[in-house]
């Protein structure tokens, strides 16, 4: 026993001392060529020296931009983090072909995306001991463009099916990514890179996602139209509820209520929770002014069109119609003119698409042709009333305590046109129209109110061309194809068409992009569509019965 244990010690020392003598040798080895074609493998000292080097490298770099976080403003802290997320884009295009992506998870961090862009108020962020801002929508926002880069890099079939569904609509995509291109061509040649910077990575992560998104998940039916349209009505019920009630209380029904952990300590902010009046209060839900609200109820309203028009049975009519109703009184509820006059163009737009496709499915039928050719003296009645019907005029036009709004428009128009004459091409920069424009309100907060005119000086007037021209082309092609397309029912692309139409109305009087998630949503459904339309007329005659009744089944319920 005591020989083995001295002979166990020996062999622990001899051990060690060998260990010593092989770290020697690998260190104090000379440089040697290995093979002839190759270069020298390098030295120990060279070895170590150079992994020590990129160890002390990445820990230096730690040090500064954990110091940079500690010492800078808020504002800065994007400019620092450039060179880690162009690391983090060339990794991503850097990553290998895979057959299996993760598009199951994309599709769920969309649908949560959605619903926390449409129901969560954007001002409640997680704010924690001085650091930037935690927006859930931002939050989501990175996850759910990170996905999308992933499944784009990943697999050759996620590259193909998204532009197969371009290629549908080939003159609407150049439009659609000529403004996307011009967005950040005019971020990079701004007056202001430092904060035009900045505002565009925020609208790539919070809306562009949602366009590129809803475009593959819907039109390679990743998940049926059906099952978007009733997530996003079902959306649109609850703020309306919601908006009921806060009518009733006269305040933001949460103002009270909210976790100090989501408080956050801007004056910007704080001007959300104070009551606004004109002639009664106005409502805001989740939005930041009734402006915004208004204008989701009015892009929101040809939808509920859509269900009352393919409603069958009375319960389903009554219900369609209520929910009708619930829309128009809470654009009242808003107090935004904006919204009144999307919900008038929301029915008479839709009344006429509504009758030309009866009048065109219908050949023997009496209703769609007596609308159609009645409708140029409704038109010309609804004109009347908005003229000479003091309730009415005032609502739609503007007077009285709405008359400033109109004043300040024109104002505007004369400041902006000098302004947008000095940068024609890309404009000013995301968010630096206002300033280059010089209008100021009441209360000294520079403002635009048209979207026409913020539009074209942010981005140019290539930038007005492209935005605009995609959606007064995709408005004209999804009612073309909803007129001609032969199924049963109305199809949803009508609705979509009105919607757009709606949208062109309120972007005439109002510049804030709370809605430009829903807009981009909404463009995505409008290339889904006309590239599912397209494959179905190239189904041939024999299996285009069960194709279209497929469609009805998702569609048009």
């Amino acid at each position: 026993m005591a020989v083995t244990a001295k002979a166990r010690g020996r062999g622990g020392a001899g051990g060690i001392a060998g260990a010593l003598r092989r770290l020697r040798g690998y260190v104090l080895r000379p440089a040697r060529p290995v093979l002839p074609l190759y270069v020298p493998e390098r030295s120990g000292l060279a070895m170590i020296g150079r992994r020590g080097g990129l160890l002390l490298g990445v820990m230096f770099l730690a040090m500064v931009y954990g110091l940079l976080v500690a010492i800078l403003p808020a504002q800065l802290l994007i400019p620092a983090a450039a060179p880690l997320a162009v690391l983090a884009l060339l990794v991503i295009w850097a990553l290998p072909e895979a057959k299996r992506v993760p598009t199951d998870l994309l599709i769920r961090s969309y649908l949560l995306f959605m619903i926390l862009d449409i129901l969560w108020p954007n001002y409640l962020s997680v704010a924690v001991g001085g650091l930037p801002w935690i927006s859930f929508r931002r939050l989501f926002g990175v996850t759910t463009s990170l996905l999308l880069l992933i499944c784009y890099s990943m697999s050759r079939d996620f590259r193909k099916d998204i532009s197969d569904i371009f290629r549908a609509s080939p003159l609407l995509a150049r439009f659609m990514l000529a403004f996307l291109a011009i967005q950040a061509i005019a971020s990079i040649a701004s007056t202001s890179p430092a904060s035009t910077i900045g505002r565009f990575i925020n609208i790539s992560i919070t809306i562009t996602p949602f366009f590129f998104a809803t475009l593959w998940i819907l039109g390679k039916e990743q998940r049926p139209l059906v099952w978007w349209l009733r997530t996003f009505m079902l959306c649109a019920f609850v703020l309306l509820t919601i908006g009921v009630f806060e009518f009733r209380a006269e305040h933001i029904l949460w103002a009270d209520h909210i976790p100090s952990f989501l408080k956050v300590n801007d004056d910007r902010i704080a001007k959300v929770f104070i009551p606004q009046y004109r002639d009664h209060y106005r409502v805001v839900t989740v939005f930041s002014t009734p402006l915004s609200w208004g204008e989701f109820i009015a892009l929101a309203a040809p939808f509920a069109l859509h269900f009352l028009a393919n409603a069958r049975s009375l319960k389903a009519i009554l219900l369609c119609l209520a929910l009708d109703v619930l829309f128009m009184v809470s654009g009242y509820f808003s107090g935004a003119r904006l919204s009144i006059v999307g919900i008038i163009v929301a029915h008479a737009a839709y009344l006429l698409l509504w009758a030309l496709r009866r009048w065109r499915t219908e050949r023997g039928g009496l209703v769609g042709v007596a609308t159609t050719m009645l409708y140029p003296a409704l038109a010309v009645v609804l004109a009347l009333m908005i003229m000479f019907v003091p309730a009415v005029h005032n609502r739609v036009l503007g007077g009285g305590s709405a008359q400033m709004s109109n004043d300040g428009r024109t104002e505007q128009l004369k400041l902006g046109i000098p302004a947008i004459a000095k940068r024609p091409l890309f404009g000013y920069g995301p968010g630096e129209g206002a300033g280059a424009v010089g209008w100021r309100s009441a209360d000294g907060f520079l403002s635009i109110d048209s979207g026409f005119l913020s539009t074209a000086a942010d981005y140019g007037v290539l930038g007005f061309i492209a935005y605009f021209g995609a959606i007064l082309l995709m408005a004209y092609q999804l009612a073309m194809v909803g007129l001609r397309a032969a199924v049963p029912r109305y199809p949803i692309h009508l609705a979509l068409a009105v919607s757009f139409v709606v949208l062109l109305s309120t972007k005439s009087v109002l510049s804030q992009i709370d809605n430009e998630q829903v807009v981009y949503m909404l463009l995505g459904l409008g290339f889904a569509l006309l590239y599912r339309s397209k494959i179905e007329t190239s189904v041939p005659s024999q299996s285009r019965g069960a194709a279209q009744g497929m469609v009805s089944a998702g569609a048009y319920n």
